[in-house]
C-alpha cells in the first residue's frame, strides 16, 4: 500500500509510467468499447476525406476528358430549321464541319417483328473530332456512312436478339446494321435506357420521310478546328446573332464546366451525409464516454482517497 502511495506521489510530480499502468489495467474489460469510439471517429473522418478525394479526382478527369464528352471545339444547336443567315454563319465557322439530326421515332425489326421507341441520329460528317463512336466491329464506326447502314445501341441488340448484319427499318427505309453502339461522346447510360440510340447517315434521312414540316427534331452542327483560336472570344462575336434566332452552343469550357457543376452538388450532397453522420457518431461517443466515466466514478474516488490528484485521474482515464 506504502509503494502504491509512493507511486501515486512520484517526486511530488506525475508519475507516467504508472498513469500508463493504471490506464492499461483499467482497460482490460473495456478495449471492445474503445476500439468502437476510436473505429466511429476513424470511419467519419475517412469517409469525408475519400469524398473529397473523390470531388478532386473527378474535377482533374473531367478536365481531361472535357473534349471529348462534347466531341469538337464549338456546337451550336436549335429545335427549329436553320435560316440562311446562322447557315452562312456556320459555314465561316472552324475547319472541319459536321451535322446532325435528331429526334424520336419507332424502329422496327423484320427479323423478329420487334419495334421500339428510340432517339434517331442523322449523322453527317466526320463527328466526333475528339473521342469516338464506340462500336462493335471497331470499323462500324466510319463504314456506316457509306451507305444504307445504321449504328444500333446495344441495349437494343440485346433486347431483340439482333446481330450485326441484321436490318432495321426507320421510318420508309430498311438499314442494315453495320454495328452495336457502346457509347458516343456526350451520351450517358440513363438517356440511352430511356430511349437508346440509332445511328443512320444524314443522307438517308430524306428517304425515311421522318423530315416533315412540324417534326420535333434537333438540329446540331458541330464545329473543329485544326489551328489554336480563342473560343471564348470567338463565342462573343458570334453570341448576339445567334441569341438572336434563339440558337444555343457549347464549347470545350461550357461543357466542362455544366459536368463540374453536376458533380460538384452530388459532391456537397455527400459532404454534407459524411459530416452528419461523423456528427450523430460523435454524439454517440460522447454519450458512450459519459456513461463510461460515470460507471468509474467509484474508482476514481479510491483512487483520490489514496492520494491521486485530481489531474492524475483525469489522465488515467483520457
Amino acid at each position: 500500500m506504502a509503494k502504491e502511495n509512493d507511486d501515486i506521489k512520484y517526486n511530488g510530480g506525475i508519475n507516467f509510467s504508472w498513469l500508463a499502468l493504471m490506464a492499461w489495467r483499467d482497460s482490460r474489460r473495456n478495449r471492445s468499447r474503445l476500439l468502437l469510439f476510436i473505429s466511429s471517429i476513424i470511419l467519419g473522418i475517412a469517409a469525408l476525406v475519400a469524398i473529397y478525394s473523390l470531388s478532386n479526382n473527378l474535377r482533374q478527369e473531367i478536365d481531361n476528358q472535357a473534349a471529348g464528352l462534347l466531341g469538337a471545339d464549338l456546337e451550336i444547336s436549335n429545335n427549329k430549321p436553320i435560316v440562311p443567315e446562322i447557315q452562312s454563319l456556320i459555314d465561316s465557322l472552324g475547319d472541319r464541319r459536321s451535322e446532325e439530326l435528331r429526334f424520336t421515332s419507332m424502329i422496327y425489326f423484320p427479323k423478329n417483328g420487334g419495334t421500339r421507341l428510340i432517339q434517331v441520329r442523322a449523322l453527317g460528317g466526320e463527328f466526333p473530332y475528339y473521342g469516338e463512336l464506340e462500336t462493335n466491329p471497331a470499323t462500324a464506326a466510319r463504314s456506316f456512312r457509306n451507305g444504307q447502314q445504321a449504328l444500333v445501341d446495344q441495349t437494343l441488340m440485346l433486347q431483340y436478339n439482333a446481330k450485326v448484319g441484321d436490318s432495321v427499318k426507320v421510318g420508309n427505309t430498311t438499314f442494315a446494321i453495320a454495328g452495336t453502339l457502346y457509347g458516343a461522346p456526350g451520351q450517358t447510360g440513363l438517356s440511352a435506357s430511356v430511349a437508346p440510340v440509332v445511328y443512320i447517315p444524314l443522307s438517308y434521312l430524306t428517304q425515311t420521310g421522318l423530315q416533315q414540316k412540324g417534326s420535333r427534331i434537333n438540329y446540331r452542327f458541330y464545329i473543329k478546328y485544326d489551328r489554336p483560336v480563342n473560343m471564348q472570344q470567338l463565342v462573343e462575336n458570334i453570341e448576339p446573332r445567334l441569341e438572336s434566332q434563339g440558337m444555343n452552343y457549347d464549347t470545350v469550357e461550357t461543357q466542362k464546366e455544366d459536368t463540374a457543376r453536376s458533380f460538384r452538388d452530388v459532391t456537397r450532397f455527400l459532404s454534407l451525409v459524411g459530416f452528419i453522420a461523423l456528427l450523430l457518431g460523435c454524439i454517440g461517443v460522447a454519450s458512450a464516454i459519459h456513461i463510461y466515466v460515470r460507471e468509474k466514478i467509484n474508482t476514481i474516488a479510491v483512487l483520490r482517497c489514496m492520494g491521486a490528484k485530481a489531474l492524475q485521474a483525469f489522465l488515467i482515464y483520457l
